[in-house]
C-alpha cells in the first residue's frame, strides 16, 4: 500500500485543535464513519483524551457548547464517541479507498497528525494537493509504498482504571520508556501526587493489562 504521513498545523477554526491547545490535552481520534447531508460533512469518531482529569472535563464542557458537536457519549472522562460536523473540505480524508492506520492525533499545540494508507496512489496524491493549499498549510512528512503490518486502535485502553490510565499516560508523555530514560518513577509519582509505591503499583498493573494486547498486535 501507499502510506502518507503529514501534519496540519494549529488553526483556530478547528474545533478540537482549538480545545486541545486551550486545555493542554492530547486527543486521539479514529474515524468510524461519515455522511454528507445537505452539503454538510458529518463524521463519527471514536475518541480518547490524554491529560489531567480536570483539563479533560473542561475540554468536554467547552466541546458541548459548540454547535458543531451533534452528539457525544463518554464512557468516562477519557474515552467516548463524538458525532461532529466538519469543514466540507475535509471530505477528501474520508474517501472509501483511504484508511487511517493509526488514530489521528491532535497534540497539545492543536496540531493534527495523520497517517493514512491506500492501494490507490492517486487518492493520497489528491490529499497532498489539498493539505498543501493555504487553507491547511500542511507539512508532508513522508509518502512511500510499504507493507502495512497492523492497524493501531485504542479499544483496550478503557479497560484500565482512572489511575492506571493516568499513570501510563504520564510515563509515555515524559519519556519513561525512552532510551535513555528521561524520567524516573519518583518524578512521575510527584506529578500524580502519589507515593512512589502507590504510583508504581498503578503503573505496573496498567502494563500488566496492556502487554498481552501489545504482544498480539505486533
Amino acid at each position: 500500500m501507499w502510506v502518507l504521513k503529514f501534519i496540519i498545523p494549529y488553526m483556530q477554526s478547528q474545533l478540537l485543535g482549538n480545545l486541545t491547545k486551550e486545555h493542554s490535552i492530547t486527543a486521539m481520534g479514529y474515524p468510524l464513519s461519515h455522511e454528507i447531508k445537505n452539503n454538510k460533512l458529518f463524521v463519527l469518531i471514536s475518541g480518547y483524551l490524554i491529560g489531567d482529569s480536570k483539563n479533560k472535563k473542561n475540554l468536554l464542557r467547552d466541546l458541548k457548547k459548540d454547535t458543531r458537536l451533534i452528539r457525544m457519549e463518554m464512557m468516562d472522562d477519557s474515552f467516548g464517541f463524538w458525532l461532529m460536523e466538519q469543514y466540507m473540505g475535509n471530505k477528501v480524508f474520508f474517501d472509501p479507498e483511504v484508511i487511517s492506520i493509526k488514530p489521528n492525533i491532535i497534540d497539545k499545540e492543536g496540531n493534527y497528525h495523520f497517517e493514512l494508507a491506500s492501494w490507490n496512489r492517486k487518492k493520497l496524491e489528491n490529499i497532498i494537493k489539498v493539505i498543501e493549499t493555504r487553507v491547511y498549510a500542511g507539512k508532508l512528512l513522508s509518502f512511500r509504498q510499504e507493507k502495512v503490518k497492523t492497524i493501531t486502535i485504542t479499544s483496550f485502553i478503557p479497560n484500565l482504571t482512572g489511575r492506571q490510565k493516568r499513570a501510563i499516560e504520564l510515563a509515555v508523555e515524559h519519556g519513561y520508556y525512552g532510551y535513555p530514560r528521561k524520567v524516573e518513577i519518583g518524578q512521575l509519582a510527584k506529578m500524580m501526587k502519589l507515593s512512589y509505591s502507590t504510583y508504581q503499583f498503578h503503573l505496573r498493573n496498567a502494563e500488566k493489562k496492556l502487554m498481552p494486547h501489545l504482544a498480539f498486535s505486533i
